[in-house]
């Protein structure tokens, strides 16, 4: 029994069509499991860094609160504070001292900062 040429025709496109259907699956399958794993190695390294400043942050807090919390002086001139926890900008290690809980003063015309809790009687 021979088949018509109209069914012939039919057939070949039919299998062009899922032919090209199922290839364009597999790339839609790798182009997604790429998305995921850059997406997912993106939010690692994030992470990762943000661990890294906010431990530098958290460093640097923990490290002004001692330096103030000494029993021998309830306040400290910004420039003592500054030679003992250096590397930060002049704004950036008062943002450091007040998250630490300190306080600024102006005691005859310099600057000096003490925790809260140790000078509420100088408020």
């Amino acid at each position: 029994m021979a088949i018509p040429a109209s069914e012939a025709v039919v057939s070949s496109t039919a299998m062009w069509v899922n032919a090209g259907v199922a290839a364009a699956i597999v790339a839609g399958v790798v182009a997604l499991f790429t998305a995921f794993i850059t997406a997912i190695v993106t939010i690692v390294l994030a992470e990762r860094k943000l661990r890294r400043d906010f431990r530098l942050e958290f460093a640097a807090e923990h490290v002004a609160r001692e330096l103030m919390s000494d029993a021998r002086w309830d306040q400290r001139s910004f420039d003592a504070i500054q030679s003992r926890l250096g590397g930060f900008a002049d704004d950036d290690l008062r943002r450091i001292l007040v998250r630490a809980g300190a306080i600024r003063f102006t005691v005859s015309g310099k600057e000096h900062w003490g925790l809260l809790e140790r000078n509420r009687e100088h408020l």
